[in-house]
């Protein structure tokens, strides 16, 4: 049984990665703060390149047993290492964007997960959210096997996940559809199908099989922008700011794990 990080270094998970960063290019850049933390599982790469925010963390999440190291660096970002489904090891009201790409589609706790992820940020902060769509022809592909990933995850309806933020008081300010293509492994194959790319978003929206969504974390009173409207308009600043600002303070990993 293949799993996601493995997955993610195919053919097929390295054309996905480049459309997410691309999607990722049109928000990032928009959200400020001082601190940026990606959770992802260890051996998955860092979407964060296009973020602005000075100071980004890497926290790689580790399926396998044994002992782990507690940090270190890749590719010039601060990397920490705990045991996948441990809590998250930051103070709450720490980071200011949480970036979570596939995590929820393989928690064993997705709840939890968010509800954590809130905790973490601060008030005004975003939470960024990549996950697979169920309805999509990639919800059709995992009718057809679940054995490996990326089709043994529990993939959520982008309904859900609004939802659960809603019931958690975040507010959904952005968001969009990728990948309308089929999930074809042969590259040249899959070529011939880039001309769904383009006519998704217009005729079939919300049937990409990947959904990104901007979710802010509101405070009492906070007045908020629709970041999706901003997109539109190829105007990515000006969305509404974290208002607290706290240095992280990392808990002792090696405890955690």
């Amino acid at each position: 049984m293949s799993s996601f990080p493995d997955w993610s270094r195919t053919d097929l998970g390295r054309s996905l990665f480049t459309v997410e960063q691309m999607a990722l290019g049109k928000f990032l850049p928009a959200l400020k703060g001082d601190i940026a933390v990606q959770y992802g599982y260890a051996g998955t790469s860092s979407l964060l390149e296009t973020s602005n925010i000075e100071q980004k963390i890497f926290l790689l999440a580790s399926e396998s047993e044994g002992d782990i190291p507690s940090s270190g660096s890749l590719d010039g970002l601060q990397v920490l290492y705990i045991d996948a489904g441990s809590t998250l090891p930051f103070q709450s009201s720490s980071v200011d964007l949480c970036l979570l790409p596939h995590m929820l589609d393989f928690s064993d706790n997705p709840h939890q997960l968010l509800r954590e992820s809130k905790d973490i940020l601060v008030d005004g902060g975003h939470l960024v959210i990549l996950g697979f769509n169920p309805y999509s022809l990639w919800g059709i592909r995992k009718l057809f096997s679940k054995a490996n990933a990326p089709w043994n995850g529990h993939n959520y309806s982008i309904h859900k996940v609004r939802d659960w933020l809603s019931l958690l008081n975040f507010h959904v300010s952005g968001g969009m559809m990728l990948y309308y293509s089929p999930p074809i492994r042969n590259q040249q194959l899959r070529e011939q199908f880039v001309f769904m790319e383009n006519a998704g978003n217009r005729w079939w929206p919300m049937l990409g099989g990947v959904y990104l969504l901007i979710a802010l974390k509101r405070e009492v009173g906070m007045t908020v922008i629709d970041l999706g409207a901003k997109v539109r308009k190829r105007a990515f600043l000006n969305v509404a700011e974290p208002v607290a600002k706290r240095s992280v303070r990392n808990r002792d990993v090696n405890n955690s794990a």
